[in-house]
């Protein structure tokens, strides 16, 4: 087993990672970020060639024994895992775009996305609802991170709602971790930005799909499942978009997913100019405005995959109660929520479950979760337990 010098770090064995099978130690990336925690249970081919072919670490001083059978091991097969999973992804994807921004990623690019596009096609195997949750309701991790994991997320959904099969779907997620990567580097000045945008910055939001294509490629990015997404984003059904004004069936079936992935993202998230739109608000304005300059049958695929009141979203019930979705069921206008406020406007020591098909917990409607941001803590604890 090789050593890596100085870090103190060894390479992981083949024969310690089996399918189906917790990981014995925690596992890393060659710069010592943590991919895996121990315990965690890969369950695809794909995912394990990945972790050996890039030189997967684990620490030197890690116990390779595996944990006793007797012991309770959280799996991806558990609702809060995933969960955790996604707030784990927050990490390495924010870690990935400060990598590249200090100029200290270049071959290290492509497997670390490719890493992440497959935990999320992981997570979302399991559990969707935890995986559409915890970004519904995360709004202190910053725009880029956030956008590009949602806007991934949904790329996965929908692309599986289609039928596509799980390696081709593998592209448009990585397309949809990567697809403003030409404005990483000043996402973080436009978040605080309150001001007009400047001439400068239009120049570079109308060019950051050719951007974003360019640096995906220069760091290794050659298919074009993954690149042209990327660089025909903004493009619309109606020609009136950018870079290279593209129209109609020119515009391919992948590339229209990640569209609709990112304008919703985008409607449901806090920028310096507006507030977030509540996601029913957001798909409304998405069929209303973007379905003819999109593609209505792909916004309508979302809605009824998501659901019309998605996991994370904050409602209002019939009874005056505010509670948070925690599972879509078959009906979507009746999902599983955790009732959290009393009609009084006091918080609950302890949320109740309530099934909305019952009259007198109906969902009345939507309101804004930067209303009960306080509650955030209580909120997330739902999906830490069964």
């Amino acid at each position: 087993m090789s050593k890596l010098p100085g870090r103190g770090f060894c390479r992981v064995a083949p024969t310690d990672l089996r399918l189906g099978e917790p990981l014995p130690y925690a596992v890393y990336d060659s710069s010592g970020m943590l991919l895996l925690k121990a315990g965690f249970v890969i369950n695809t081919q794909k995912q394990l060639d990945v972790l050996v072919q890039n030189g997967s670490c684990r620490a030197e001083d890690a116990p390779r024994a595996r944990p006793a059978a007797a012991l309770p091991i959280a799996t991806v097969n558990e609702e809060h895992n995933t969960f955790e999973i996604l707030d784990l992804l927050k990490i390495r994807l924010k870690r990935t775009f400060d990598l590249y921004k200090a100029g200290s990623l270049n071959a290290d690019f492509v497997p670390r996305i490719e890493g992440i596009a497959l935990t999320i096609q992981e997570a979302c195997t399991h559990d969707t609802d935890s995986a559409l949750a915890n970004l519904h309701l995360d709004y202190d991790t910053s725009y880029a991170v956030i956008h590009h994991l949602q806007s991934a997320i949904l790329c996965e959904l929908i692309g599986k709602k289609m039928g596509v099969r799980e390696d081709s779907r593998l592209p448009l997620i990585k397309a949809g971790l990567t697809h403003d990567i030409g404005l990483i580097d000043i996402q973080d000045e436009l978040d605080r930005q309150h001001t007009p945008l400047t001439p400068l910055q239009r120049e570079r939001i109308t060019r950051h799909p050719a951007d974003s294509e360019w640096i995906l490629a220069s760091l290794g990015a050659t298919a074009a499942a993954w690149l042209d997404p990327v660089r025909h984003h903004h493009e619309r059904l109606d020609g009136t978009g950018y870079p290279d004004g593209a129209a109609g069936d020119a515009i391919g079936t992948p590339t229209r997913v990640l569209a609709i992935a990112d304008i919703y993202s985008a409607m449901v998230r806090d920028r310096p100019y507006r507030k977030a739109m509540v996601s029913g608000e957001a798909m409304r304005k998405l069929m209303l405005e973007q379905g003819q300059k999109t593609d209505n049958r792909l916004i309508h695929m979302m809605i009824k995959e998501i659901g019309v009141f998605p996991p994370g979203a904050i409602v209002r019930l019939a009874n005056g109660e505010v509670a948070v979705v925690k599972k879509r069921t078959a009906s979507s206008a009746s999902p599983l929520v955790c009732a959290f406020i009393k009609p009084d406007g006091m918080p609950m020591l302890t949320p109740l479950r309530r099934d909305t098909a019952d009259e007198k917990f109906r969902v009345e409607g939507i309101v804004p979760f930067s209303n009960y941001r306080g509650s955030i803590v209580v909120l997330r604890s739902l999906w830490n337990r069964p």
